[in-house]
């Protein structure tokens, strides 16, 4: 017979909530692939796995899959549930590290809070499968000694024969490579052979003054006014000038306090937290009841949200 442990991993990877009933829920949030400088690393996308002790209450979920792995009925897979999980909880009791294969490992800490730590070592994430950890070759550290390279000056006579050379040679190389390729500028009038003369002086420029008519700019003034509310959906920010108004719907950002498969369950944590302050709302998308704390549109407004939930000791995940 399969033990939850065994059973777990393969929840964890169709699903992003799986609650052992009178343990806690692990819920899950993918993450970008990203590049570690400072350890010389690149990750693939991987599953994070949060662990929240307040969700205990049984959803059905892994129940279900006990039963269907090990062809027992619903009331027997309750039960080899309940005896695992009394092992799990009295090994931490004792001050001993619990660990679960390609999960992670649990303990208490100098307060008696309990901890859980992901195990790295294996990517929940289907997506990724095949993808490993790269391992930088770093860059060269060592320094390279330059020596200075003396520059012996021309004497002042020589100079002045280096300046006549260049003056008359670069002329000479721009017409030879321009005139043939382009156009007869010559025979246009464009140019002279004179201008081959570094020696020739030029004569003054002269100009003429013009007058220009420009027409009149009017000034424009618009004011904009902009409202920001906290519920996108019933009052979306407002753009408006002299002339005309625009509506923008601004993005909603969620405090996510519990993720069940069953709506009643999701009604009795809503229940609870609203005895503590809190407005909760029930998500329901994907077959799954989210229970949010409150919602906004700033980082700033759902950030206060997260830190009284935080001074409660309730652990929230931001669906954006």
């Amino acid at each position: 017979m399969k033990c939850i442990a065994e059973i777990l991993p393969d929840l964890l990877q169709s699903n992003e909530c799986v609650v052992i009933p009178s343990f806690g829920g692990f819920i899950i949030k993918q993450k970008s692939a990203r590049i570690d400088f400072e350890l010389g690393l690149a990750l693939p996308p991987f599953k994070e796995i949060a662990f929240n002790i307040q969700l205990k209450d049984n959803d059905g979920l892994l129940a279900n899959r006990f039963s269907l792995v090990n062809n027992v009925r619903y009331s027997e897979s309750i039960h080899a549930i309940e005896q695992e999980v009394n092992e799990w909880n009295k090994t931490i009791t004792l001050g001993k590290t619990l660990k679960i294969s390609k999960i992670g490992q649990f303990w208490k800490d100098s307060e008696g809070n309990i901890q859980f730590e992901q195990d790295r070592s294996f990517n929940l994430l289907l997506s990724a499968y095949g993808l490993e950890v790269i391992h930088f070759v770093p860059a060269s550290t060592e320094k390279v000694i330059t020596t200075p390279l003396e520059i012996q000056r021309p004497h002042k006579s020589a100079v002045w024969k280096y300046a006549a050379a260049a003056a008359i040679a670069l002329p000479i190389a721009f017409y030879s490579i321009w005139i043939p390729v382009k156009t007869p500028a010559i025979q246009s009038g464009m140019f002279s052979y004179q201008d081959f003369n570094p020696f020739k002086t030029q004569g003054a420029s002269s100009y003429v003054e013009a007058t220009v008519n420009l027409p009149h700019i009017e000034d424009v003034s618009i004011e904009s006014t902009y409202t920001d509310a906290y519920d996108a959906h019933t009052n979306p920010v407002v753009l408006t000038n002299d002339q005309s108004t625009f509506t923008v719907e601004a993005h909603t950002m969620y405090c996510i306090a519990g993720c069940f498969s069953s709506e009643q369950n999701a009604n009795r944590l809503s229940q609870k937290l609203n005895l503590l302050g809190f407005s909760c709302t029930i998500l329901h998308e994907g077959g799954l009841y989210k229970v949010s704390l409150g919602q906004g549109i700033s980082d700033q407004a759902i950030n206060n949200i997260h830190l009284k939930a935080k001074s409660l000791n309730i652990d929230t995940w931001i669906l954006k």
